[in-house]
Order: C-alpha cells, then structure tokens, then sequence
C-alpha cells in the first residue's frame, strides 16, 4: 500500500501552497516513500512550461516527476482548457480519470492535498 497522496490543487500564483505541496514530495522521496502526486482543479496549471518562477520548486517539481511520476485529472485539464501537449514535456505526467483518482486513493492510507 502506498502511504500518501499528494494532491496540488492550487495554482502556480499561490506560491506557498505549491511549494509546501512541493517539498512534501521530496521530503518523501528522500525517505525512500514515493508519493503518489496528482495535480487538479488550477493544480494543472503548475505543470504548463515556465508555471513556476522560483527555481527551488522547479526544482522539487522535476525531482518529483521523475523519481514518482505525476499525475494530471484529465477533467481538470478539461476545465481549464489544456491538452496533455500543453503540459512541460520534460516532466513524467500521465492523465488519470476522476474514477482512477477514486481507486488510488482507496489504496493510500492519507491524502494531503494543497
């Protein structure tokens, strides 16, 4: 069982929530314990190219899809009128449905969500 999700819903203009979402998941993967990392609602937008300004949470972001992966709510890309190819191809993100979203976290036993 995965231990914890991490849901980004804020968008890149709340700084601080991002980057308390952000550090959480290297904090983690510094631990050896891959969250699973989903961004939705303006979550999304933090994955667009050039989202984030401050270098250190690019920094976190690129670590954290490339040692976990992250994942994208297709109706959140939906409702903010993006495609997966408007999303920074640099990062390992994949789309995920609301019912996938259900079923993951059915299997962690905490959800954070910022």
């Amino acid at each position: 069982m995965v231990d914890v999700m991490v849901i980004i819903r804020s968008g890149p203009e709340d700084v601080r929530r991002v980057a308390d979402g952000l550090r959480l998941c290297a904090a983690m993967l510094g631990m050896d314990r891959a969250p699973r990392i989903v961004h939705l609602d303006e979550g999304v937008k933090c994955l667009l190219p050039g989202a984030l300004q401050d270098s250190t949470n690019r920094d976190y972001l690129r670590t954290s899809a490339d040692l976990a992966g992250i994942q994208v709510l297709v109706e959140s890309l939906e409702e903010n009128c993006l495609r997966i190819e408007d999303l920074d191809p640099d990062l390992n993100i994949t789309t995920i449905d609301i019912r996938g979203l259900a079923e993951m976290m059915a299997e962690c036993s905490s959800t954070v969500t910022f």
